[in-house]
């Protein structure tokens, strides 16, 4: 029996006194209203929860390629047909330091997103606003297992996980086989004096050499990092303390600088990088002006789309340094993090993160970004157990390793302050043992005031 709410003791009730002219009405009313009142109550669906999410657009549906946007739109729509009872709502926001910014600010002000795409450079830092959530109780220690350790602990602070890593790329020199052939050189220049003799070699011929972002943009920072570290370099101690500035490490950074500026002096690349990021870099790769590009996996995608027949004519090598040193990759990435606090949304933006990083779904995401994997399962599909860039780039991976980013709240400070030098070391304003001083004044006065907070 369909109960209205009432029992039949109050039905009874509600009928005496009536006229028989408008019992018979009324209480037909009555009924019907209650039934259709309990029919709704039965079948509504719960109020949906409608999760905001902030990503750079290259992240979301608004993607400029239309394999990204494709694969996104559908991970949105699979998603919710998985889950009827949540919504993606997206806004897109900058990629780059800006956003940093723009998450602080929104910290302040309290008015973050439920869900969050993060460089984790950024994590460190965001995470002394008290505002990203903790992930411990959500991401079991089973699944972080199925991920590259390091990149856990790239974004574990003192034991608190707080994003989910979902890809890392490698900064190297892309080239094109048939110039390289061209200029007389039928493996890349894998040794110092190697990389001159080729660099020698283009500029007969009238092309760059090499050119490297000088920008002061992450782009920058990371190739530079590579080589620092190749150079036995450290960024901060263990405590967090920048100390770049300090030793070896002063040594090393001098070094990076000064091997940039001799690319120009000796004519292998035009002091103009200093205004060019790697998109920038493109269009001289493209015309042939350039013959070796400082790139990232991540643009790999967007290089054969630009320019379809370069599809099996592309290679890649790791950073040539000064007495063969080795450059060391890092090991960097985007990653998914949560800002909801109450249990509702929390759960919700972990239902939306554990989908959208499931080997399955995050495979074919990397696979259309050009992203290398830091999932296992990942690297044994198909895509990246076939692809000879692929192939050449797990060869570099496993024969130099990847360092992680420092799980420190300076970082920012540090890319920042780096890469902000170069352009004028470029031109020769700035001396490379100048630079060095330069960057290590303006992080120390970040340090000094985040260490006041």
């Amino acid at each position: 029996m369909i109960k209205y709410g009432h029992s039949r003791i109050e039905w009874g009730e509600k009928m005496r006194g009536w006229t028989v002219g408008t019992t018979i009405t009324r209480a037909a009313r009555w009924l019907t209203a209650t039934l259709v009142a309990g029919m709704v109550a039965a079948t509504a669906p719960a109020r949906a929860v409608e999760l905001s999410l902030w990503s750079p657009p290259f992240f979301t549906p608004g993607a400029g390629l239309p394999a990204m946007a494709d694969a996104y739109r559908d991970l949105y729509a699979r998603f919710e047909a998985e889950n009827p009872g949540i919504r993606i709502k997206y806004e897109v926001i900058p990629g780059n330091v800006e956003a940093l910014r723009h998450y602080l600010t929104a910290a302040g002000a309290n008015n973050l997103p439920d869900v969050a795409l993060l460089d984790a450079s950024w994590v460190a830092r965001l995470a002394t606003t008290g505002k990203l959530q903790a992930l411990n109780d959500l991401w079991t220690a089973e699944n972080r297992a199925k991920v590259l350790p390091d990149a856990v602990a790239m974004v574990t602070i003192d034991g608190r996980v707080y994003t989910v890593p979902f890809h890392t790329s490698l900064r190297a020199l892309v080239y094109r086989r048939d110039t390289l052939a061209s200029l007389g050189f039928e493996q890349p220049p894998a040794t110092w004096d190697r990389f001159l003799a080729y660099a020698e070699a283009a500029k007969a011929k009238g092309l760059h050499a090499i050119m490297y972002p000088g920008h002061g943009s992450a782009h920058t920072m990371l190739h530079m990092l590579s080589m620092f570290w190749g150079l036995g370099g450290e960024l901060v101690d263990g405590e967090g303390r920048p100390v770049f500035f300090e030793g070896r490490s002063r040594e090393a950074l001098e070094t990076v600088y000064t091997t940039y500026r001799m690319l120009v002096e000796k004519g292998y690349m035009p002091a103009s990088v200093g205004t060019m990021d790697e998109t920038a870099l493109r269009p001289f790769f493209y015309s042939g002006e350039n013959a070796m590009s400082a790139q990232s996996t991540s643009s790999l995608q967007q290089i054969y789309a630009d320019r379809p027949p370069f599809q099996g004519n592309l290679g890649i090598m790791s950073h040539p340094l000064p007495g063969d040193a080795a450059a060391k990759p890092v090991l960097g990435g985007w990653t998914y993090g949560i800002f909801a606090s109450g249990p509702e949304r929390k759960v919700a933006a972990w239902k939306f993160v554990e989908f959208a990083t499931r080997p399955a779904n995050l495979g074919r995401l990397n696979v259309v970004h050009g992203h290398l994997p830091v999932q296992q399962a990942i690297w044994e599909q198909d895509h990246f157990r076939n692809d000879p860039l692929m192939v050449a780039t797990r060869r570099i991976l496993e024969t130099q390793g990847m360092r992680p980013l420092p799980t420190a709240p300076i970082y920012p400070a540090i890319a920042t302050a780096w890469s902000q030098q170069m352009a004028d070391v470029l031109s020769g304003r700035t001396t490379p043992a100048r630079a060095v001083e330069n960057a290590r004044n303006q992080v120390q006065a970040e340090f000094r005031r985040i260490s006041n907070r």
